[in-house]
């Protein structure tokens, strides 16, 4: 079986298409966002550009 490598630029890429997909096929924005933005946080995370922090607490 053939091993795929992807760039961080490659799924950046490919989540933007993602993305125009969704919302070509009609999906809700909030649909969307929840699609993307998750996958988003995913990808910043694998890039060191975020950190997960516990619950705020007040």
């Amino acid at each position: 079986m053939d091993r795929q490598t992807w760039t961080l630029a490659d799924l950046e890429r490919e989540l933007e298409r993602f993305e125009r997909e969704l919302k070509a096929a009609g999906l809700r924005r909030n649909t969307v966002q929840t699609y993307v933005g998750r996958t988003a946080t995913f990808l910043a995370w694998l890039a060191g550009d975020y950190h997960p922090r516990g619950p705020v607490r007040m």
